[in-house]
């Protein structure tokens, strides 16, 4: 009797869930999405709290500044990984965003603002970096690993509710500590990679 199509499916995420470099991609992706949606969602509220300006003008900064900067640093990631191996500028990138992020939580204020819109320039060119890395060699099972690794934008979910936690209980500054740790271990991830 062969296999139906819902076990020869369990039977490959069981493979692919003993491969280490996937899983690790698959978390690194999960904490890109959470770091990202977590920066995009209490960027107006650290500008607000940290530089006292506007919600208008802090819309502004985020739209221009912020986006402006990760369309400049996909369009020059993109020229870049022509010259340097994907998971070096991953982890060049990591790293500035881990200091960038370090700043926006000890240096509150100006300095902290733009090392906020830094992290922009950081994060533009992860996830599409980390799925690509987290696929390679898979050969037969890259199918089923591409469809593990688009479920791991539900990591959007988690850095919000946490980084408000953290925010109500201290500031908007502390509150940052959570995408903190999530480019530190995407950073970790592409340091590993060969």
């Amino acid at each position: 009797v062969s296999d139906t199509p819902q076990t020869s499916t369990l039977s490959e995420i069981r493979i692919l869930s003993r491969k280490s470099a996937f899983v690790f991609g698959w978390v690194a992706l999960f904490l890109y999405v959470a770091a990202q949606t977590g920066v995009n969602s209490f960027f107006i509220n650290y500008a607000t709290e940290h530089i006292a300006i506007t919600d208008s003008m802090a819309a502004t900064l985020l739209s221009f500044g912020g986006m402006g900067l990760f369309m400049l640093g996909r369009l020059g990631g993109s020229w870049a990984m022509g010259r340097i191996r994907a998971e070096r500028l991953l982890a060049i990138l990591a790293i500035i965003a881990t200091l960038a992020t370090s700043a926006v939580v000890l240096a509150p204020g100006g300095l902290g603002f733009a090392a906020l819109l830094v992290v922009y320039l950081c994060e533009s060119i992860m996830f599409p970096t980390i799925f690509a890395l987290a696929l390679r060699g898979l050969g037969a099972h890259t199918k089923i690993a591409s469809s593990l690794l688009i479920m791991s934008i539900v990591g959007g979910a988690v850095a919000p509710l946490l980084m408000g936690i953290v925010a109500d209980g201290h500031s908007m500054a502390l509150g940052f500590v959570v995408p903190l740790f999530c480019f530190v271990v995407i950073a970790a991830y592409a340091v590993t990679r060969r």
